[in-house]
Formats: structure tokens, C-alpha cells, sequence
């Protein structure tokens, strides 16, 4: 029973931290949690040229997140008493393959919108330039 209390206060201490970075995103916490993250559009850049940008991020976060896995698995193999770890077997087993499958499908998604808007929408040859205001 006492888990489940650790659990909710846990719950509201979070949901506090949320409500008050959310109405005060000018503060310290909140101008890291909202800071713009992954490529900036370029001036006059094609919407299409971006996509492929942001599919080149998520694909770098993919690499990353399967550096880490094979680190662990090699971790795992030089000391199997890790397994009776419960923080490396979620950062593991959980976290790491999370990332890894967000990061793909992220570039999986930028990678066919880029593909969509140059071959098949605005910029394919003759249509517009597609360029980002700034």
C-alpha cells in the first residue's frame, strides 16, 4: 500500500512542476524545458531541404541510442551481475530501445515528408520554391 501513496505524491509533485512551468515559461526550468530543439530553419530554405535536415537528427539519435545499447550489452556481458540491476535494466531495456524507436520513427516521418513535398507536392520541378519564411 505504501507504493501506491509514494506513487500518487509522486504523481502530484509532478503535475505541480508542470502547471508551474507552464504558466511561467519565461522562468529559469521553463526556458530549458521549451528551448527549441533540433535544426533551425535557414533563410529561404526549402520546406523539403528542412524535412531532410530533421530526418538527418533523427537518424543521428537513432545511432546514438544504439551506441548505447550495444554498450550495455557490452556491460552486461563483462559483469552479468548487472542484471540484478534494477536501474540498468530500465535505462536498458526501457529507455534506451524507446529512444532509439522515437528517433526512427521521427526520421522515418521527416524523411517522407521530404519526399512527399519534393517528389509529389509543391516543389517538385516547376512548383513553388517552397522556401521557409523567417
Amino acid at each position: 500500500m505504501g507504493h501506491f501513496i509514494n506513487a500518487a505524491i509522486f504523481s502530484v509533485i509532478v503535475l505541480v512542476a508542470i502547471f508551474l512551468v507552464a504558466h511561467y515559461p519565461e522562468s529559469w526550468p521553463g526556458r530549458i524545458l521549451f528551448a527549441r530543439l533540433g535544426p533551425v530553419p535557414g533563410r529561404f530554405e526549402a520546406r523539403s531541404r528542412y524535412f531532410l535536415r530533421w530526418a538527418a537528427y533523427a537518424a543521428d539519435w537513432f545511432v546514438q541510442a544504439t551506441f548505447a545499447f550495444a554498450i550495455g550489452w557490452a556491460a552486461w556481458r563483462a559483469k552479468p551481475s548487472l542484471a540484478d540491476s534494477l536501474p540498468f535494466l530500465v535505462l536498458w531495456l526501457v529507455v534506451v530501445p524507446l529512444l532509439a524507436i522515437a528517433s526512427l520513427t521521427g526520421s522515418a516521418l521527416a524523411l517522407a515528408a521530404f519526399l512527399w513535398r519534393r517528389y509529389v507536392g509543391a516543389e517538385r520541378a516547376g512548383g513553388a520554391s517552397g522556401a521557409l519564411r523567417t
